[in-house]
């Protein structure tokens, strides 16, 4: 039985940084880069010209000194209210979701994840996250 409903429980940003090194790359849906354009008053072109880079998986935002480009100081994100889907999920990624083993490394980096949380209640509490952030 899940006990622990509340997100907080099991996470609370932390504004570390480490979720915005985005091992992998931070991947960029055509919408997104609109809305992060706009947000910078930046035609769509020169923003991806400027902050966009080509993958073999696709656009993603570029990397400087090892963590997010929109990365400032004091751990705040530059686009934060129309950041990328990757990062309204964190840190509910699938990985995480579906092996509890993967949870555990997580714990290990992100010091926003409580460690004592368990799967089943990391699993609920995703589930009601993305209930409220209408987050598919």
């Amino acid at each position: 039985m899940v006990v622990n409903l509340d997100k907080s429980t099991v996470f609370q940003c932390r504004q570390c940084g480490d979720c915005c090194a985005g091992r992998g790359g931070i991947m960029v849906k055509p919408d997104e880069v609109e809305a992060m354009a706009a947000l910078l008053s930046l035609p769509e072109a020169e923003f991806c010209r400027r902050f966009v880079e080509a993958s073999a998986l696709g656009p993603r935002l570029t990397v400087a000194d090892g963590v997010c480009v929109f990365l400032m100081a004091g751990g705040l994100c530059r686009v934060h209210p129309v950041k990328p889907f990757i990062c309204r999920q964190w840190p509910f990624l699938p990985a995480l979701l579906v092996d509890p083993d993967e949870l555990e490394n997580a714990k290990t980096a992100c010091p926003g994840l409580n460690p004592d949380c368990s799967h089943g209640d990391f699993v609920e509490a995703a589930r009601h996250h993305a209930r409220d952030k209408n987050i598919v």
